[in-house]
């Protein structure tokens, strides 16, 4: 009767990574505050709440200080709000417009390899 040893190496099975999503599109800075300034100016009577949520949403993202000028501009617009100067309000919305159309774009995180890194021994 023959004696078989037992194999020395196993066979080393790599985890199956899924494909990728499809890659975001991407976003320019301060979009959320440029729909904030769209939803004001449709709804005047709503337009400081939608404003100082698009202010808010900009700097949870943490873009306030890369758009300071649309963002002072917004700032502005509420405070001719609160004075009944609905005049000053739309032309500082509109300044704050214009300086979000030449917003830069939001980085895109890169996608993972999809080949597996080799582990050092």
């Amino acid at each position: 009767m023959a004696i078989t040893a037992a194999p020395t190496h196993m066979p080393v099975t790599l985890p199956v990574r899924p494909l990728p999503a499809a890659t975001p599109e991407p976003e320019r800075l301060g979009a959320r505050l440029q729909a904030a300034i769209a939803r004001a100016l449709a709804r005047p009577s709503a337009a400081e709440a939608e404003l100082r949520a698009g202010l808010a949403w900009t700097a949870a993202r943490g873009e306030t200080c890369r758009i300071t000028g649309p963002v002072g501009d917004v700032r502005r617009a509420i405070e001719a709000l609160r004075a009944d100067d609905a005049a000053s309000a739309r032309v500082a919305l509109r300044d704050a417009l214009i300086g979000l159309r030449d917003a830069p774009f939001v980085p895109v995180p890169r996608a993972e390899p999809r080949t597996p890194r080799r582990r050092s021994k």
